[in-house]
């Protein structure tokens, strides 16, 4: 079944009911014509404008050219559905080629054009999580250096706070001023050098 429902069948059925609608109106043309002509006085505006049609341009021409007329309203309405979906989705397959998505894509045939219309769905819907997934990934390692810089900062306040705690030591203690003095002064400089290196380390990550 899905053999019959192409692209190609779908304009075949449309020449083919085009031509047979066709048929019928130049038919009908023919013999409303042929009513008209034969309840009319000969010298009639509608006889004498038939003479000179039949007698200038003839009898065939004028019902090729009906033919011909008809046949091209009918294909031109009939394959009006068909011309849309194409555009729709060369529309559709544009905006996904741009944009990585398409808001909107309606298709009334079916077959070939239809199956084209599910696939560009599926790619739609993959491409649409993807970015969903990148989005949330942005999100978490935001987070994360969020928390590293939280984590850095308490490190830093430890560093100071246990720089305040050597001074309060050293102003606390006075058996040996002088060694006293001594000591905190290394310390604070050990601390101090600390200090430093970590706030290297966070210019040199930033």
């Amino acid at each position: 079944m899905k053999r019959l429902l192409t692209v190609r069948s779908s304009y075949l059925y449309i020449v083919v009911g085009s031509a047979l609608l066709s048929g019928i109106s130049l038919f009908i043309v023919y013999r409303a014509f042929v009513f008209l002509y034969s309840h009319n006085a000969p010298d009639s505006f509608l006889v004498r404008l038939s003479h000179w049609l039949m007698n200038h341009i003839g009898k065939t021409p004028i019902a090729v050219l009906i033919f011909l007329t008809v046949f091209t309203g009918i294909f031109m309405l009939r394959s009006q559905k068909t011309a849309d979906d194409v555009k729709s989705l060369l529309s559709a397959a544009e905006e996904l080629a741009e944009k990585g998505s398409f808001e909107e894509l309606e298709v009334m045939s079916g077959g070939e054009l239809r199956e084209l219309a599910a696939h560009l769905h599926r790619i739609n819907r993959t491409e649409a999580f993807s970015a969903n997934d990148l989005q949330t990934s942005n999100m978490e390692k935001e987070a994360s250096g969020i928390l590293l810089g939280n984590e850095e900062v308490m490190a830093l306040i430890l560093r100071m706070k246990s720089l305040l705690r050597i001074l309060d030591d050293g102003e606390v203690s006075g058996d040996d001023p002088e060694r006293t003095e001594r000591l905190r002064v290394e310390a604070v400089k050990r601390e101090a050098l600390g200090v430093e290196r970590f706030l290297e380390s966070l210019m040199t990550s930033s």
